[in-house]
């Protein structure tokens, strides 16, 4: 497991960032999901083989977090499968593996309902059912827990691979061919485009709006000096996905938090010096390439900075 995946999967096995994720990245900020009526579920979904064809073999993918909770609206109690995907680099195939996490989870339930069928059967107590029924291994009366999967993308690149499963097919695939097909569309927080993070109950919400502002020296120094007391967990996080250095300038306050001291304003300014630096020597390399015929690697090393540097913050 990488640290990503590894700091990702923290956060969100945490019952309140995990609701609030949902509340404010689906629910437009409504307390849909209570933390407390959240509970963990085995994330391994898994596809069994044919048995009566021979085989018993089976395998398995896995999702980063998956819960169970019970929602109260209206008067009404039902149980829904919330499931988080996170990620740092865009997946261009997104819809595809979500599509088939959701598809695995209500295979898996349907063969539940049908294996207490089989075992009621076994145990000389059966359940009345129809031909159909019987056939099915479900009645007509059985129902399905809905199944929302949410992907968290904590990079700061514009999301650009597919969001939709139709998106994934060729364009000249004719429309009347694409309407007998279902879509299947992700549901996706992208920190740069939230625009309220208001709609965040939790310091969550703190650590996407670092990440929105990760290029904006000002508004990340508001943001930083403005973390009077936030987790621990929360500050990791904006170390790795914003700057390491927060954690340098993390200080303990009373009741287990931590605040960003003093040094957040030292610390953005030198962000904004190094920035303007990185600048100067990405346009003195380009001046050589287009005006010397230097290489890349050669106006690189003229202007003292790595290739890897150069391309990252060439942005052409």
């Amino acid at each position: 497991m990488g640290k990503s995946d590894a700091i990702g999967k923290e956060l969100m096995r945490n019952n309140m960032y995990f609701a609030d994720a949902f509340n404010a990245g689906l629910f437009g900020g409504e307390a849909l999901i209570n933390p407390k009526d959240l509970d963990d579920v085995e994330p391994a979904e898994i596809e069994l083989k044919d048995s009566e064809m021979g085989s018993d073999e089976f395998w398995a993918k896995y999702r980063d977090v998956l819960k169970k909770v019970l929602i109260k609206t209206d008067g009404k109690n039902y149980f829904v499968l919330l499931g988080v995907e996170n990620q740092t680099e865009i997946h261009t195939a997104m819809p595809l593996r979500s599509l088939l996490y959701d598809t695995l989870r209500y295979t898996k339930q349907a063969e539940e309902v049908a294996a207490e069928y089989r075992k009621q059967r076994k145990e000389g107590n059966p359940t009345k059912m129809t031909k159909a029924e019987f056939l099915s291994g479900w009645r007509y009366t059985d129902r399905l827990e809905p199944v929302i999967t949410l992907v968290i993308y904590y990079g700061t690149d514009e999301w650009d691979g597919a969001r939709s499963l139709h998106e994934m097919f060729s364009e000249e695939i004719d429309e009347k061919i694409l309407e007998c097909v279902p879509d299947y569309k992700i549901n996706l927080i992208e920190p740069n485009k939230i625009e309220d993070f208001d709609k965040f109950q939790t310091d969550f919400g703190k650590l996407l709006e670092a990440i929105h502002y990760k290029d904006d020296e000002t508004e990340l120094t508001k943001i930083f000096t403005g973390m009077t007391a936030i987790d621990k967990m929360i500050v990791d996080a904006i170390s790795y996905y914003v700057d390491e250095r927060c954690r340098t300038v993390a200080e303990p306050v009373e009741g287990g938090k931590m605040r960003m001291s003093s040094k957040a304003f030292d610390m953005a300014e030198e962000r904004g010096k190094t920035k303007g630096m990185m600048e100067k020597a990405v346009e003195t390399v380009r001046n050589l390439v287009r005006d010397f015929d230097f290489s890349v690697e050669q106006a690189c090393n003229a202007a003292n900075i790595s290739v890897d540097d150069y391309k990252k913050n060439n942005g052409k």
